[in-house]
């Protein structure tokens, strides 16, 4: 017990003060969410303050120019300024315009344009994937000429501008829109996923660098194999509690101080719940991830002969965690359909997906329960596996790694 607790304690020192801990720990995530939801926020503020229309150099609005070969526009719709549109008799007239700088696009109705519905719109610009900012408001005004009625016309422009949502089903999530849905779930599984595999990574380059600088030959002369092994998958999970701590309480932190941009965004922090036992199955998914995927990368890191030769192997092994967080939007849209319920039972996904649904709310209590099972008898395997991974013969050998020596240690190991 005492060589284990040395191991503990190592881990735990060599860990916490490498710099490369505490930038991931604090500089990266602020990256992270910075670069996710900070564009959402420039975007939504360029979209509210935007002008309708552009300005040209000292002339006021750019003029919506048309040459109407039909005769179709008679009169302008009631709330459009007559100084916004300007008629051109011909297309040459039309084209001095556009040559001056007075327009950047104008409009040509054909005089068969009833019969064709072709319209054309001369740009002075190269845009060949569109850019047209006033083809809504002369389609309105096109419209509105046709059928003689602004009502009818603007019907006819946007045919579902008050569509109304009646779900037969009342929402069981602690969030009343999307957008704080999205948010909160997505916080919750970005946290978990990076916590995870950075604290699971720890385990697999403590091992690769003691293989590499030889210190692995100098351990095993006082330690059992399993003993190094059990210490190091204690002391970098006590390491990754404190990670999360600190994440956590930075989320927190986030949510009760910064409610302004939040709430800029969309997100309505009065909204947010969590459903009753949160951090009980916070603890339980963190823990028998961390056991589950420190296993597997210290198997990983056993059998290779330096950190270099891990690459593959371990992108593989970690992929599970990765797919719940591309498919984040299917634990915020549908918390409780087929592909999610199955992502958050399966063990290797767990992990990263079901604290999503319980945060979206609406999840039966068995499913946690027998997610956490089945995790945690997954878990037992691969901590078993693991262990008989770490034998002398694994850490002081520099075979290469590969899918057959893999194979064949495993069955080594089952004998």
């Amino acid at each position: 017990m005492r060589n284990i607790t040395l191991v503990i304690k190592h881990e735990i020192i060599s860990t916490i003060t490498k710099p490369s801990f505490w930038l991931t720990t604090f500089v990266l995530p602020v990256f992270i969410m910075v670069t996710t939801f900070g564009s959402q926020l420039i975007g939504r503020e360029v979209f509210e303050t935007e002008e309708p229309f552009a300005e040209s150099a000292g002339n006021g609005p750019v003029a919506i120019g048309y040459v109407d070969q039909a005769n179709l526009i008679a009169h302008l719709p009631e709330g459009v300024p007559p100084a916004l549109v300007q008629a051109f008799p011909d297309e040459a007239s039309a084209q001095m315009a556009l040559e001056a700088g007075e327009l950047r696009q104008y409009y040509l109705i054909p005089a068969d344009y009833v019969e064709t519905g072709a319209l054309f719109v001369i740009d002075k610009d190269f845009a060949p994937m569109g850019n047209f900012p006033t083809a809504e408001l002369f389609e309105y005004i096109l419209n509105y000429n046709l059928l003689g009625d602004s009502a009818l016309a603007s019907r006819v422009s946007d045919p579902v501008a008050g569509l109304q949502i009646t779900a037969l089903k009342p929402e069981t999530t602690g969030s009343e829109d999307f957008d704080t849905r999205f948010v909160i779930g997505y916080g919750v599984l970005f946290i978990f996923f990076f916590v995870l595999t950075m604290s699971s990574s720890f385990m697999l380059r403590s091992v690769s660098s003691e293989k590499e600088n030889r210190t692995v030959e100098v351990l095993l002369l006082s330690l059992r194999p399993r003993d190094l092994m059990l210490g190091k998958v204690l002391g970098l999970g006590t390491v990754a509690l404190l990670q999360m701590g600190i994440w956590l309480g930075g989320s927190f932190f986030t949510l009760d101080r910064g409610g302004s941009l939040l709430a800029s965004l969309g997100v309505m922090l009065d909204n947010i719940t969590f459903p009753p036992g949160f951090l009980v199955w916070v603890a339980i998914y963190f823990l028998l991830g961390y056991l589950l995927y420190a296993s597997l990368l210290g198997a990983i890191g056993a059998l290779a002969p330096s950190a270099r030769e891990t690459g593959q192997f371990t992108f593989i092994a970690m992929l599970p965690l990765m797919l719940p967080l591309w498919m984040n939007t299917v634990f915020i849209e549908a918390p409780n359909g087929v592909l999610a319920t199955i992502i958050s039972l399966f063990p290797l996904t767990a992990p990263t997906s079901m604290l999503p649904r319980l945060v979206t709310g609406g999840v039966p209590l068995w499913q946690p329960i027998v997610g956490s099972v089945m995790l945690a008898a997954a878990t037992y395997a691969f901590v078993l596996i693991a262990g008989r991974f770490f034998r002398a013969d694994t850490l002081l050998s520099s075979a290469s790694l590969s899918w057959g020596r893999i194979a064949a240690e495993f069955k080594r190991s089952e004998g």
